[in-house]
């Protein structure tokens, strides 16, 4: 049975096929503390990141999430795990399409080495990862059935905004 489960796995993969969504680029338009007290970047993007599999692939897609690096750790491929990360669910500025406008708000965590997560809006103990760059980098990936995840090209937020907003 297992044989059988690993061989379904496989020949699956194979299945996975690569988005023709083209390359979105992402800037920076504020990052603030929100009204639910978590720190929201909001951004423009070149793509619909709403509808992006729906418009290129006429696929159904997953919420998109942005997903920010605080220790330096530029593999945001869907097999790594960054160990220090902030990330949140991707929404539109507005109901009108195309959305070229978003906003997420951002949840800090620290990746423990046997896989779990916990929760890091402990921000004296990620004043550090912040202080130690100039710039964070963020991507959003989307996901969808039988597809590759898809990732934009990278946001750099400042540290010193981040800094600033995080220790007023």
């Amino acid at each position: 049975m297992r044989s059988v489960i690993y061989l379904v796995v496989l020949l699956c993969t194979g299945c996975v096929k690569t988005a023709g969504i083209p390359p979105a680029d992402l800037t920076l338009s504020s990052f603030a503390l929100s009204a639910n007290n978590l720190f929201t970047a909001h951004f423009s993007s070149t793509v619909d990141l709403q509808n992006a599999f729906n418009d290129y692939e006429k696929s159904n897609q997953l919420t998109p999430t942005l997903i920010c690096s605080l220790n330096r750790d530029m593999d945001f491929s869907s097999e790594h795990s960054i160990a220090v990360i902030a990330e949140g669910r991707v929404k539109a500025s507005s109901q009108a399409r195309p959305n070229y406008k978003f906003s997420s708000g951002l949840i800090f965590y620290y990746t423990n080495s046997n896989g779990t997560q916990r929760d890091l809006n402990d921000y004296d103990a990620i004043k550090p990862f912040l202080a130690s760059q100039a710039s964070i980098p963020c991507k959003v990936r989307i996901t969808a059935y039988g597809y590759e995840a898809y990732y934009t090209n990278t946001l750099f937020i400042p540290a010193r905004i981040m800094i600033e907003q995080i220790f007023r």
